[in-house]
C-alpha cells in the first residue's frame, strides 16, 4: 500500500479547517471597548494588534470560529488579522443596525451553493481516495466533479467523473441519495512489477451510486456511499468496478 498523495492530504486538511470567502466585505463599527485582533484562526497565535470602540474594520472570509480582517494600524498602515467569532457581538453595521452574522447552521445548508468533498474507501479491494467539487443546482438536484485515485499493487487508477445526484430528502438532516455518471479511467501499470505492451489503457465509464448524508455541524457534512461502475474496454467487453467510500464535505 502507498501513501496518500500530498496534495490529497492537503484537501484533508483544508476539509477539517474550511474556509469560505465573504460574498463582499463588510464594514462593521467596534462598539466595545477593544477587540483583539490574532496573527492566525486560532487561539494559540498571539495577539499583535488591538482595535479599539469606535474604529471600522473590515471582515474578509470566515474560518470555523473565526474573521480574517482588515484594520488601520499603527501611523496610517492597514493590517491584516483573525478574530474571533464571538467578538463580532462587540461590532455593529455602521447605520447602527446589529450584526447577524451566520457561521454554518442546517438552515444555511439549505440554501449552501458549492460543496467540496473528501472520501476514503476501497475500489475492488484497493485502497482508493475521491475528492470531489459540486454545484448545488436545486434542493435536491447536484452536480459532481470528482477525481479518484486507486493505488494497487500492479497498477494505478485515476477516474474523473461527472454526475448528476439527486438528494432525495433535502429538508432531513438524514437523507439518502442516488448519482447517475459518467467519465474515464486510466489505468498505468507498475513498469516495476508487470511487463506489458500497452503502458497506459484508458477506457470510458458509467456509474451508478447510492449513498446517505448526514448535516453533522457548523458546515460539515458526513457521507457514505457505494458505486458502481462500468468500464467499456477495447475489446468491447464491459467490466464491473465496486467502490465504497466515507468521508466529509464542507459547504458555503
Amino acid at each position: 500500500m502507498r501513501f496518500m498523495p500530498k496534495w490529497l492530504l492537503v484537501l484533508c486538511l483544508m476539509a477539517l479547517l474550511p474556509i469560505s470567502v465573504l460574498a463582499n466585505e463588510l464594514d462593521v463599527v467596534v462598539t466595545q471597548p477593544f477587540i483583539n485582533v490574532h496573527t492566525g484562526p486560532a487561539s494559540e497565535y498571539p495577539i499583535f494588534h488591538v482595535v479599539a470602540k469606535g474604529e471600522v474594520i473590515t471582515l474578509q472570509k470566515s474560518r470555523t470560529g473565526w474573521y480574517q480582517i482588515k484594520a488601520k494600524g499603527p501611523g496610517n498602515t492597514t493590517i491584516e488579522g483573525w478574530i474571533t467569532e464571538e467578538s463580532l457581538s462587540a461590532t455593529a453595521l455602521e447605520d447602527g443596525a446589529p450584526l447577524v452574522a451566520s457561521s454554518g447552521s442546517f438552515e444555511d445548508y439549505q440554501t449552501r451553493n458549492w460543496e467540496v468533498t473528501l472520501m476514503g474507501g476501497v475500489l475492488d479491494n484497493i485502497t482508493a481516495m475521491t475528492a470531489t467539487g459540486t454545484w448545488v443546482w436545486t434542493r435536491n438536484l447536484s452536480v459532481d466533479a470528482s477525481y479518484t485515485q486507486a493505488l494497487g499493487d500492479f497498477s494505478d487508477n485515476k477516474i474523473w467523473s461527472v454526475r448528476l445526484r439527486n438528494t432525495i430528502f433535502p429538508g432531513w438532516r438524514v437523507s439518502p441519495y442516488l448519482a447517475l455518471g459518467t467519465g474515464e479511467i486510466r489505468t498505468q501499470p507498475r513498469a516495476n512489477l508487470v511487463q506489458s505492451g500497452d503502458d497506459l489503457r484508458t477506457t470510458a465509464h458509467y456509474e451508478v451510486g447510492v449513498g446517505v448524508r448526514y448535516y453533522f455541524t457548523r458546515s460539515v457534512l458526513l457521507k457514505a456511499e457505494y458505486r458502481a461502475l462500468l468500464a467499456l474496454t477495447d475489446r468491447d467487453e464491459q467490466e464491473r468496478l465496486d467502490q465504497w467510500v466515507i468521508g466529509a464535505s464542507v459547504f458555503f
